[in-house]
């Protein structure tokens, strides 16, 4: 499953979403959702969690596990469930 948060959301409800997620679901953190990308790797280091390149240096965001635009694209090919926040 292919999970894209793209705001910024209460992490209480964040939670809710991903305890519980197998460890094949992969996360991707876009626009304002990027500035979630290190709480969520931290408190759920099974799942993969990355943060789009582009949005975080336009909002001066240091990720540690980052993923082009390009990237995106060809992991969203693999996956056919999304879940868009």
């Amino acid at each position: 499953m292919l999970i894209v948060i793209n705001q910024y959301c209460d992490l209480n409800e964040l939670a809710a979403l991903l305890d519980g997620q197998a460890e094949t679901a992969t996360i991707i953190c876009c626009a304002d959702g990027v500035y979630l990308t290190e709480h969520i790797i931290k408190s759920w280091p099974l799942l993969s969690c990355y943060a789009l390149t582009d949005d975080c240096t336009s909002r001066g965001i240091k990720a540690s596990q980052t993923m082009s635009f390009s990237e995106w694209v060809a992991l969203s090919l693999q996956h056919q469930q999304w879940v868009a926040l």
